[in-house]
């Protein structure tokens, strides 16, 4: 009988066309227009490279001979040999110590604008080199987002130590200046650029002053090429502020599944449907006939919020992520959460079958708009003043399972949603079930 009574449950449901469209064309409608509403929503969002002016001094371009590094590093007692990582320094620029070549302060500050500038995908400035007069002609025009000043030391400033074991930390600073109307998020990463720059070079200079030889090993610990960063994908490939209007769709379609559950408990009593009358009156156990309603309920659910998901991935694009199998394991359960919901509610009172489906609405549009359905960083904000309601809300564990998903590299989180969502649809089942079966009828 088990078999029988979800056989014909499940004929039932897809031969009624209200159930047809709330479940399966209603998503795909609804999701169809938050892709044209939402579609483009984080495009203008991406990064692009930074135009800066660059204002050097005019000492910067000031050439200067090796011979008369040596020199000067002799006449301040140094030997030249002490400082082995002057060679590797002049190296990058195709020169040796013993060579007569000429070279500027200004072209390992170029160099490092330049290797910031280079097209490609991870150029971080569009750098312009002008003096002062035409970086600020550029910034009135916005045509820069800020001007990066670099103050240069005077050469000899290196090689005029009191103490012939060491050399001076020479004063190059960068400063950064920009209109107040600028962009904020640029002129804020310009700031922490120049910032992270100069405490980097305090730190070359402090120890540029103790023990020089260490400045290789130091130049090493500071290059962010080390073997020890590794780019890593987290989750989706492209997570914008729409992907969450539509993680909040699933969970609104999860939760209408609650009206189909709210019928099943209806259908099982007497007073309430003469469908229920009759099945009272039969030999078949309630619970038995119950768990096969449930059980064709959830089939169906699932097979419809399947093809929702299929049409959001395929045709409309969005993106859910490289863990599609979990994605559909958060279908599975946010179905029986609703379906469960639904049953318990329907189970409650005397109350007729319209009455009960409103309140099913009703209550399910508030749980979607505090999950952000409606408002998009509304669950942020739940979170923020009750915590505890972003933890009993099943649209916003549902929500915030598929955000998992895609943000997060392990599954901590993720099952902690899904074990949430388990626990409340237990006990929403057992309410259901207590309720129904305690119910007695005089007379039918």
């Amino acid at each position: 009988m088990f078999f029988h009574s979800m056989k014909y449950t499940f004929l039932e449901l897809i031969r009624d066309k209200s159930s047809v469209f709330w479940c399966f064309a209603f998503p795909l409608l609804l999701g169809t227009l938050f892709n044209f509403a939402f579609g483009g929503l984080g495009a203008d969002e991406s990064f692009s490279p930074i135009a800066v002016a660059v204002v050097m001094d005019e000492s910067a371009d000031e050439e200067y001979s090796l011979t008369m590094l040596t020199e000067a590093a002799s006449a301040a007692g140094l030997s030249m040999e002490d400082f082995g990582f002057l060679e590797e320094i002049t190296g990058e620029f195709g020169m040796s110590l013993d060579s007569d070549s000429t070279f500027r302060q200004s072209d390992s500050i170029r160099k490092m604008f330049d290797t910031l500038s280079e097209p490609g995908e991870d150029q971080f400035l569009v750098v312009t080199y002008a003096t002062e007069e035409e970086a600020q002609d550029l910034l009135e025009k916005k045509e820069v987002y800020g001007i990066i000043n670099v103050d240069m030391p005077d050469m000899a400033d290196y090689f005029t130590a009191n103490d012939s074991t060491k050399i001076n930390a020479a004063p190059l600073t960068l400063t950064i200046s920009a209109e107040m109307n600028s962009d904020p998020l640029y002129q804020s990463i310009l700031s922490c650029f120049v910032e992270q720059y100069n405490i980097q070079y305090s730190a070359i200079s402090e120890i540029a002053m103790e023990n020089p030889m260490k400045l290789p090993e130091l130049m090493d610990s500071m290059n962010l090429d080390t073997e020890y960063i590794h780019e890593q994908s987290l989750g989706a490939s492209s997570l914008d502020e729409a992907s969450t209007y539509f993680f909040n769709l699933i969970a609104m379609t999860c939760l209408f599944a609650s009206m189909a559950g709210s019928n099943v408990a209806i259908h099982n009593q007497a007073n309430l449907s003469p469908l229920g009358a009759r099945r009272n009156v039969s030999p078949v156990h309630r619970l038995v006939s119950i768990l096969g309603d449930l059980s064709a309920v959830l089939i169906y659910e699932f097979m419809t919020l399947l093809v929702a998901l299929v049409y959001f991935t395929t045709v409309l694009g969005v993106d859910f992520g490289t863990r599609f199998g979990f994605v559909v394991l958060t279908a599975l359960c946010g179905c029986l959460t609703g379906i469960s919901f639904g049953f318990f509610v329907g189970s409650i009172g005397h109350f007729s079958q319209n009455t009960k489906m409103g309140i099913l609405i009703a209550v399910s549009m508030v749980f979607c708009f505090l999950s952000g359905l409606m408002v998009g960083n509304m669950r942020i904000l739940v979170d923020q003043i009750c915590p505890l309601l972003n933890r009993i809300n099943p649209a916003a564990i549902i929500s915030d399972a598929l955000y998992s998903l895609a943000i997060y590299p392990s599954h901590d989180r993720f099952f902690m949603n899904i074990g949430s969502l388990l626990v409340i649809s237990a006990l929403f089942c057992l309410g259901g079930f207590a309720m129904v079966r305690r119910k007695k009828y005089a007379s039918l």
